[in-house]
């Protein structure tokens, strides 16, 4: 959430349309890979940035831009596909907010999130998605094999991809992406479960941190999962004509994202709980731990209060010549303090 901000002041005083990098420092050189196929027929070529791209027209395109860091390469493959600036500029901000738009008459444009975790936190990658006709272009941060189960469905041809046309990928796309998520929560899941298991009545520093640090996490997942929502509702509206067979596909997934959100929502209530659950178990024993003072000094009151009338030294006082004074006055102290705690224990004080 943080990067994401300190990354806007990137583009502070920019021109609209500026092509600026917005995202985490990337030092590879960017690599375009275009694939195009048909029922029959599969074409894979791998690209330097400087080279143009061919498209088939007769078949469905899959452009992958893996690197999204440098201006020109994102300018070159937007300028050949006939991409609008002003969404290659969002291509570029990294730290861009999930959503959806129309780029143009025939071209949707959408920002999605890869999300997984690494060491308990959330690693959060954007995916930017045109799409038009038979024509899918895909914009990755890195290569990270988010795409690998959709580009190992067209190469094997198993199931209806090869079949069908590009609305047909932009599904399956989202599927795999929405099933990427689903894996991540799970795991956050399995995190806090762990902890709740741990904790179990007591309390310490360290699993309060750790409570803590991973409520952080389920909140910035949740912030990337919820706006997701509204490319679902848009997908599936009626201006979005969608073609028949990527309705079902389009639509169990927009059912399976709505099933994460309600989960990450749940997930993040129960850490809420599990951390003020913590806090009273703290409260409650910093009370039982005063009352447990506020006793001593209570029951010394009487206590130091005989010793003072006995510890004023005036001449003229019987007990002082008793041969067992210091006795009776022990013994009278003890008294005092066995019936004061027999009285608190019975009210129990203690």
């Amino acid at each position: 959430m943080f990067d994401s901000l300190r990354w806007m002041r990137v583009k502070h005083d920019s021109a609209p349309g500026s092509l600026i990098y917005a995202g985490e420092a990337r030092d590879f050189t960017p690599f375009i890979e275009c694939c195009s196929y048909s029922r029959d027929e599969l074409t894979e070529v791998r690209l330097a940035p400087d080279q143009d791209i061919a498209l088939a027209p007769d078949r469905v395109n899959l452009v992958l831009v893996v690197g999204i860091h440098d201006a020109e390469t994102i300018r070159r493959v937007g300028v050949g596909l006939d991409f609008p600036i002003l969404a290659l500029e969002d291509v570029m901000n990294a730290g861009q907010r999930p959503k959806f738009s129309w780029a143009d008459d025939e071209t949707g444009f959408m920002v999605l999130k890869s999300l997984s975790e690494d060491a308990a936190s959330l690693v959060s990658e954007q995916v930017s998605l045109f799409w038009r006709d038979n024509l899918v272009a895909v914009f990755l941060e890195r290569e990270s094999g988010v795409l690998d189960g959709v580009m190992g469905r067209i190469r094997k041809g198993k199931g209806r991809l090869r079949s069908e046309g590009g609305a047909y990928l932009m599904a399956a796309i989202l599927d795999v992406l929405t099933d990427c998520n689903m894996n991540t929560l799970t795991r956050f899941s399995e995190l806090a479960e762990t902890l709740e298991t741990k904790l179990e009545g007591r309390t310490t520093d360290d699993l309060l941190g750790q409570l803590y640090t991973l409520k952080r996490e389920v909140i910035l997942l949740r912030n990337q999962l919820l706006p997701m929502r509204e490319i679902f509702k848009a997908l599936l509206g009626v201006d979005a004509e969608i073609s028949e067979p990527a309705l079902p596909l389009l639509r169990d997934t927009a059912v399976h994202h709505e099933q994460a959100v309600d989960h990450v929502t749940t997930l993040h209530d129960i850490l809420k709980s599990m951390i003020d659950y913590q806090i009273s178990l703290i409260s409650m024993r910093t009370n039982r731990v005063m009352q447990l003072l506020t006793v001593i000094a209570t029951i010394f009151i009487p206590l130091t209060f005989i010793a003072g009338v006995y510890g004023m030294n005036f001449e003229h006082m019987p007990e002082l010549s008793w041969r067992y004074g210091y006795h009776y006055s022990l013994g009278l102290m003890a008294a005092v303090a066995l019936v004061m705690l027999f009285y608190f224990v019975r009210r129990r004080f203690l």
